[in-house]
Formats: C-alpha cells, sequence, structure tokens
C-alpha cells in the first residue's frame, strides 16, 4: 500500500510541475510568425506533432524526473537533437539511465532563449542543467556556445569541438508553453578534461601541457573548479624554447599560473566586453598581492589582448572551464606590456631562440611535449590501493605520473562515450500534453 501511495505521489508531483511550472514568456524579440505565448502549445502536443522528434520525445517520457529539474521561472530551452542526430550516434546506449539523464541535461537551458534575437557574430555563453560531478566541474551547470552566423544558420558548440547545427522544422525557436525548442543535428558532447582536450582536439596546444606536466600543474588543474585559461599556442612556446628550457619546475610553474584565471569561466563575450574598460586587470593564480600577479585585457577593433598577447582563438569549452588559444607566451616580470593593434602579430616577451628564423618558431621542435604521459607501448600502471590513484612509474622521460581518480576518470569515461556518440565527427512546462 504505501509503495502504491509513493507512486502515486511521485506521478502526481511531476503533473503538478508540468501544469503550474513556468510563467508564460515575454514575447519581446519573437519572429513576427511566431504565435504568442499564451497560444502556444503544450509542449507534449509539440513533441507529438513533430515526427523528426521521436526519439527525444520517448526518452523524455521514459525519464519523466527530467521534468522534475526544470526551472520554475525564467523560461526553458530544449535542444532537442532530431532522429538523425540519434541515428549518427547509433552506439549510443539509450537504455543506460543514468547516461541518458546526463545527456538530456546537457540539452537544457535554465532559461528561455530566442536564437533568432541573438546579434550574428559573437559567441553566447549559456548554462545547462548538467551539475553532475561525474561530467562538469562548472558551479553554474555544463556550458554550451550558440552562435548566429550572418547568414542567420545558427549553430551550438559543444565539447571536443563538437558542432551542431540548429534546424527550422519548421523554424528555428519552436515555441510551447514556457519556452523553446531548438532542433539540433548531431548530439551536444559534454566538455571533457583538458588533458584530453588539449592532446586530441586541439593538438596545437600539446606544447602548454606538456609545460603544465613538467611544471607539476597537471593533471591537479583540471580538477579546479570554475577556471578559464589562457594557453599559448605551440608555436609560441617554440619561438621561446631556449629561454623556457633552462628554467626551473617552480619557476615555469610560476609563468604558467600567470596564465590561469581561477574562480571565473569568462567566454569571448565577457573578455571583449571587459576589454572595452581601459586598464582592466584580471586576478591569476599567481595572486592578487602585485601587478604582476595580474594580466591586462585589452581591445582594439575586434582584437582582444592580455598584455600584448593577442587572442587567436576563444571559448574552447572544458569539463571544468573554458580556454582561449593566444598567440604568445605571458610573463609576469612583463606585465606593463601593451600590443601594437598594427603588427601582424606581437612580438615576444621573452628572448626569441636562436634558429627560429621566423617569428613564430615554427622551425624548432615543439618544447615539452615529451613530458605528456605515455599512452602506447606504455609500461604496466601500479595502483596505490589506500590512495586509490593509478601511477605510471615511467613515462617518456622516465619520470611521468598521471591521476585517474575522481571527476577526472569519469570525465574520461564521458569523453569515450562521447566519441562513441560522435562516430567519425567526433571528435518546468506547463501541460507535457500528449503523453
Amino acid at each position: 500500500m504505501y509503495a502504491k501511495s509513493r507512486g502515486l505521489w511521485r506521478v502526481s508531483a511531476i503533473l503538478l510541475t508540468l501544469v503550474a511550472m513556468l510563467p508564460s514568456p515575454t514575447t519581446a524579440g519573437w519572429p513576427k510568425d511566431v504565435k504568442r505565448a499564451t497560444e502556444a502549445k503544450a509542449l507534449g502536443a509539440v513533441l507529438a506533432g513533430n515526427e523528426e522528434l521521436s526519439t527525444y520525445y520517448n526518452l523524455i517520457k521514459q525519464n519523466p524526473d527530467i521534468l522534475l529539474q526544470l526551472p520554475h521561472s525564467g523560461g526553458v530551452t530544449l535542444i532537442a537533437p532530431s532522429n538523425e542526430a540519434f541515428n549518427k550516434s547509433n552506439s549510443f546506449d539509450l537504455k543506460d539511465s543514468a547516461l541518458v539523464t546526463s545527456l538530456l541535461q546537457y540539452h537544457i537551458l535554465p532559461l528561455s532563449v530566442n536564437v533568432s534575437s541573438l546579434e550574428p557574430g559573437p559567441s553566447y555563453l549559456f548554462p545547462t542543467l548538467l551539475t553532475s560531478p561525474a561530467y562538469t566541474n562548472v558551479t553554474k551547470g555544463q556550458n554550451i556556445l550558440i552562435s548566429r552566423q550572418h547568414d542567420d544558420t545558427a549553430v551550438i558548440t559543444s565539447g571536443l569541438g563538437t558542432r551542431s547545427t540548429l534546424l527550422e522544422v519548421p523554424s528555428q525557436d519552436i515555441p510551447f508553453i514556457g519556452g523553446f525548442i531548438q532542433v539540433v543535428d548531431t548530439l551536444l558532447v559534454p566538455p571533457s578534461r583538458l588533458e584530453l582536450t588539449a592532446r586530441d582536439a586541439y593538438k596545437d596546444l600539446t606544447s602548454f601541457l606538456g609545460a603544465l606536466y613538467k611544471s607539476g600543474l597537471a593533471p591537479d588543474l583540471s580538477s579546479q573548479r570554475d577556471i578559464t585559461i589562457l594557453a599559448p599556442r605551440n608555436a609560441a612556446f617554440q619561438s621561446i624554447a631556449s629561454a623556457l628550457d633552462p628554467l626551473s619546475r617552480e619557476d615555469l610553474a610560476a609563468i604558467l599560473r600567470y596564465h590561469i584565471i581561477p574562480d571565473r569561466v569568462l567566454s569571448s563575450s565577457d573578455l571583449s566586453s571587459l576589454g572595452n574598460s581601459t586598464g582592466l586587470s584580471l586576478v591569476t593564480l599567481l595572486g592578487s598581492d602585485s601587478k604582476a600577479g595580474k594580466v591586462t585585457v585589452s581591445k582594439a577593433g575586434n582584437n582582444i589582448f592580455f598584455n600584448s598577447a593577442q587572442l587567436l582563438q576563444a571559448d574552447i569549452l572544458l569539463a571544468n572551464g573554458v580556454v582561449h588559444i593566444i598567440d604568445n607566451v605571458l610573463n609576469p616580470d612583463e606585465f606593463v606590456e601593451v600590443p601594437d593593434p598594427e603588427a601582424r602579430s606581437q612580438t615576444p616577451v621573452f628572448q626569441v631562440s636562436k634558429g627560429a628564423e621566423t617569428r613564430t618558431g615554427t622551425r624548432i621542435p615543439a618544447p615539452f611535449t615529451t613530458w605528456l604521459p605515455c599512452t602506447t607501448d606504455c609500461p604496466e600502471p601500479t595502483v596505490d590501493a589506500n590512495t586509490q590513484r593509478m601511477t605510471t612509474t615511467t613515462g617518456r622521460n622516465g619520470v611521468n605520473s598521471q591521476s585517474s581518480s575522481g571527476m577526472g576518470a569519469q570525465i574520461t569515461a564521458a569523453a569515450a562515450a562521447a566519441a562513441g556518440i560522435l562516430g567519425a565527427a567526433g571528435m518546468g512546462v506547463i501541460g507535457m500534453g500528449v503523453m
């Protein structure tokens, strides 16, 4: 009897969530051909009426608890993969309840996003409902990026640089009572740890990653919550390799900490706004006690600079934040350096290596890459039963070690699942209505 009452309570709770969850969203900025919120259909009716979303609709019905997690105010946006999106990921186990729940959470924004009203060009960072420590270490929920192109095509970028295009079926911003549905052609993939992202998805960051290992900052940096990383590309390290090579582990670590902004996840849009404030500085892991621990953000035209280093590629999502690729290694001893906006490239703030015939130093081998942990022909790992940390006793340089405990191991597993989702490319709602 108790079990039956408990089941009825659960069903009632879900129904109450569906019937009384969200106020009608404002219609400001809606396309002219979209019905007003008061005329929008219930979510279930919208999903049931769209044959391209039948797989997604069935997942929602099979996992009704996800509806209890929807926000009670501010609207909601459902990123709904099309049937074809699920077909692309035929290795994805739709019967794995925990994985499906996390997938659905990463496809739900706790706010109402009208993509058609976004300004073309910039990338907008939005949080999702995915907060499980197995998949993210971002306080407000793991992020996605939405950008609208000048041809009105809209793209969502998720982990490992995965790009999902919003489909018009029949239009973007499909309204329902309580928010919008955005249909995408590819499943969103939760971001991975820095190690996997830098080594496999963005190979121009392998010198930076290797330097983190040599300095002792990796892999623990990947477990730090809410960080923004300014990562120099490989060519930046190549051009000054002779200046960095003699540094002690501690001195190298100090330079690398100067590239890490703690407790903040800053998108390119955030940085652009900050750059408009003259002389605005960001506190790095070196601390706020002196100017040498701060990086100055500036903007010239559409270009963003950190001290004198230029932002090259922005908004690479990580399990614990975001990374931006810059063109030079920052030097805390040269924090007063300013950019030359007229120059095609910025001058390094370390002594340029002999033999670097070009400023990018591309004729010199990428430094620090020998410090990356072994991935092929590796020795057998040993496990410390007391700490549950896996340590590789020897790597390419004979002294590497790596951890596989806690969130890191789970996110790595999630990345493996993401690879299966991507295949070769990989790399409350008012009235559910029809059920």
